[in-house]
Formats: structure tokens, sequence, C-alpha cells
């Protein structure tokens, strides 16, 4: 698979695993830096909140906010 279809999947496991540390912050960094859009992140952790809970969710969500601000 791509770089951009893996950088997606690291990042939805590791908010999956409740991992919302620096190591979720990296790899969301890596996920803009391969080409993931604001619109689709916030499609992918929408749609993995569902299956990892809102809690996780809103964690990543508040570090890919700062993130694809910059």
């Amino acid at each position: 698979i791509d770089v951009k279809t893996r950088s997606i999947i690291t990042v939805v496991a590791l908010m999956a695993s409740g991992i919302t540390d620096s190591s979720l912050k990296y790899h969301l960094q890596n996920a803009k830096n391969h080409g993931v859009t604001k619109e689709e992140i916030a499609e992918i952790l929408t749609h993995a909140a569902f299956y990892a809970g809102w809690p996780k969710a809103w964690a990543a969500f508040r570090m890919a906010k700062e993130i694809w601000a910059e």
C-alpha cells in the first residue's frame, strides 16, 4: 500500500489504542506530509470515532486541528 494509506492506518491505530501523546502528533504530521488533507483527516477521525470511541477521537481532533492550522 502507498505511504498515504499507511499513514492513515497508523493514525487510526494509535487513536483506537488511546495513544494520544506526541506519537500521535508525529504521525498526524506525517499523514499531512504524505498528502492527507484537512477534510480527509476530519472524515477519517469521524469514521473511526464510531468504533474507537468519541473521547479518543476528540483528543485526536484537537491535535489534528493544530497540525492542519500550520
